[in-house]
């Protein structure tokens, strides 16, 4: 009878193990389904960062900080380069929580009013890794789901700038800049004289790809490139007519760029595509409620931009130019930096994601009248404080591949 009884302890021991286990087993698939988090164990070195592709799922995969550190500096510690009325400087922010990462949702980059002040705290991300099409990389895609702010004031972008700058590339230290270095940045000098990771000052030596702007809530997207008079012409969706992407306005703005058809947005919300090649570059959208994560979608684990005709919104063909840098057409500071910028090449781009207000285009165009960038900040300061304090750019998923 003993020896039973121990025999029956042990199967009632190994029993109620087993049940544990597979308890256990349960649980943890069921928080991996719900959203499992994703620890970034490979480094990124200057050897590596070159073309370096990543996935931010933050909507389908449990992050942390870290993680958005890993891939982005989250300060830009210099004056507004288009002129807005923002503070990007981590170090002069006086609100907290301009970055937050909800869980299974996004990260959201807050802008939020400065009491006693005309500026407002804002946020620019810039990507660590930069990226060039070459012989190794015939094509790259840059996909971002997520919502920007609208208002009149805001313009919101996600964009490519580039540089061939040692501050940009890392080689000033031989190693990945951290916030913290940008940090050292913070009060000195201006955008334009003070080079570093996250600023150039050769614009548009390397020219610059914006895949989104929009501005004063009509919700409207521009696709558009800036480069030098004599680094590329363009033609937009086979049109006949060439232009010039440095496309300078006599008496006006000597670097306006070139563009294609703007196409309106729901509520400044969706998936948004680029597809950047040696020679073209093309621009999709998808609504906020379109199927994105199906086989063969933007969002899918075998993106196939074959299936993206129904979402095709630009394409431009980019080809050498001959123009020449002319003083009586563009500025001395813009011929001196586009002096060895012949051919044109993209080089070393970083992402960016950042929100301004007013600035050298939502400021301008803020009205039709002549006092239309002071009108501008007469509002996000009286009537339009309100409707702009706590405005966010919301980043629900964001990715690099190569094609």
């Amino acid at each position: 009878m003993r020896h039973l009884s121990n025999k029956l302890k042990k199967q009632t021991t190994t029993y109620y193990l087993f049940t544990l286990c597979f308890a256990f087993f349960l649980l943890t698939s069921l928080i991996s389904c719900h959203g499992k988090k994703i620890i970034q164990n490979k480094l990124m070195n200057i050897e590596n960062i070159e073309n370096k592709t990543f996935t931010l799922d933050f909507k389908g995969n449990i992050y942390d900080m870290e993680n958005v550190d890993k891939f982005f500096f989250t300060t830009f510690p210099h004056d507004d380069p288009t002129k807005g009325d923002v503070v990007y400087d981590r170090r002069k922010w006086i609100n907290n929580n301009m970055i937050k990462l909800i869980q299974n949702d996004g990260l959201y980059l807050y802008i939020k009013q400065r009491d006693g002040d005309s500026k407002f705290d804002s946020v620019r991300l810039t990507s660590k890794p930069f990226y060039n099409i070459n012989d190794n990389t015939k094509g790259l895609l840059f996909i971002f789901k997520g919502k920007l702010p609208s208002n009149k004031g805001i313009w919101p972008a996600w964009w490519l700038n580039g540089s061939r700058q040692d501050q940009w590339l890392y080689r000033d230290n031989g190693r990945i800049a951290t916030n913290t270095d940008l940090d050292a940045y913070s009060g000195i000098g201006h955008f334009y004289d003070s080079p570093s990771p996250v600023n150039s000052t050769d614009w548009p030596g390397a020219g610059e790809i914006d895949i989104i702007e929009t501005i004063n809530g009509d919700n409207l997207i521009h696709n558009t490139l800036h480069t030098c008079p004599n680094m590329c012409d363009a033609r937009w969706n086979n049109d006949a007519s060439i232009i010039n992407c440095a496309n300078a306005k006599p008496g006006g703005d000597p670097n306006s760029g070139c563009s294609g058809t703007p196409f309106y947005s729901i509520n400044a919300e969706g998936t948004f595509a680029c597809i950047w090649k040696k020679n073209s570059i093309l621009y999709y959208y998808w609504g906020p409620d379109d199927k994105v994560r199906v086989n063969g979608g933007p969002l899918s684990l075998n993106p196939d931009p074959v299936q993206w005709k129904d979402h095709f919104k630009n394409e431009v063909q980019m080809i050498d130019s001959s123009m020449e840098c002319k003083s009586d057409l563009h500025q001395e500071w813009q011929c001196k930096k586009c002096a060895d910028a012949n051919g044109c090449k993209f080089k070393n781009m970083k992402m960016i994601f950042n929100i301004t207000l007013c600035g050298i285009w939502a400021g301008v165009q803020f009205d039709n009248t002549a006092q239309a960038t002071q009108h501008c900040q007469d509002y996000i300061v009286n009537e339009g404080k309100s409707k702009i304090n706590d405005q966010f750019l919301k980043i629900e998923y964001i990715s690099v591949k190569k094609l």
